[in-house]
């Protein structure tokens, strides 16, 4: 996929000119203004977690590959961030600050064994979190048809394909050992309740009913994409790799069938 960017150019000259936004009325254009500032602060936290996947795997070991992907995956973030936040203002029509500072999102995973802390970090990120994110990013894009949001989309998207590649690249490679595949089963229920149950949380700055055409998927599509993955995607990646995923698969079941309902209740 062809990168928008050129040189290190501010968020904002990536950002095509588009009238459209102007058109709409007051209350859509600041809701959806919050929406982009709220996910300008996801992309920072996801910048936080990726230093510490990135110094996990340089200390335990992992492949070149892997390793350039891990440290270039922190700045793609950050630029992801630059650019949320300055679609916001374009929504907004007034500066919006850079995120506020704070601690990354990173499972603790305190009771697990040392040697298996950084690969669970990786997979959590790549082998879950980002390949969610590609795939609800191909949803927004497909749906989008505002030329601003569809700019973004298409950065973020062209970014975090490639870094779901790191999770499964290092998880098949020989810096993961086939008994800590397997030990890795056990693990994966915390796994997912911390990097997928996120995607369908509401916040404040939520649009529960979705603007499509503004690259904002409604709640209840976020959480079929999510659960879509999981099952389609995520699950028969693991087993192929040979992990486990019994109780990976009970997770998604209980979590992603049992509460479309409540989803569908915000609306």
């Amino acid at each position: 996929m062809t990168r928008l960017r050129a040189t290190d150019d501010g968020a904002t000259g990536r950002i095509p000119d588009d009238p459209s936004i102007d058109e709409l009325d007051a209350d859509l254009r600041e809701r959806l203004g919050r929406q982009w500032a709220s996910r300008a602060q996801a992309e920072l936290r996801v910048a936080g977690v990726f230093t510490v996947v990135s110094h996990d795997l340089l200390e335990q070991g992992a492949d070149p590959a892997v390793l350039r992907i891990a440290a270039r995956a922190v700045s793609d973030e950050v630029r992801h961030a630059d650019l949320c936040r300055a679609l916001a203002e374009r929504y907004l029509a007034r500066p919006v600050p850079w995120p506020a500072p704070g601690r990354s999102t990173i499972p603790a995973l305190a009771r697990a064994p040392a040697a298996l802390r950084a690969t669970l970090h990786t997979v959590a990120m790549g082998c879950v979190n980002e390949t969610i994110a590609s795939a609800w990013l191909e949803e927004s894009l497909r749906t989008a048809t505002v030329p601003a949001a569809r700019a973004v989309i298409r950065e973020l998207i062209a970014d975090d394909i490639h870094h779901a590649r790191l999770g499964w690249g290092h998880l098949g490679s020989a810096f993961v050992a086939k008994d800590a595949r397997k030990a890795l089963g056990d693990w994966l229920p915390q796994l997912l309740e911390h990097a997928a149950k996120p995607w369908t949380r509401s916040s404040r700055d939520t649009i529960v009913e979705g603007v499509p055409s503004h690259g904002v998927p409604s709640a209840e599509t976020t959480h079929g994409v999510v659960g879509t993955t999981l099952r389609t995607v995520v699950l028969p990646g693991f087993a192929s790799l040979g992990v486990p995923i019994k109780a990976a698969r009970e997770w998604v079941a209980r979590h992603f069938d049992a509460s479309l309902a409540e989803v569908r209740s915000l609306g």
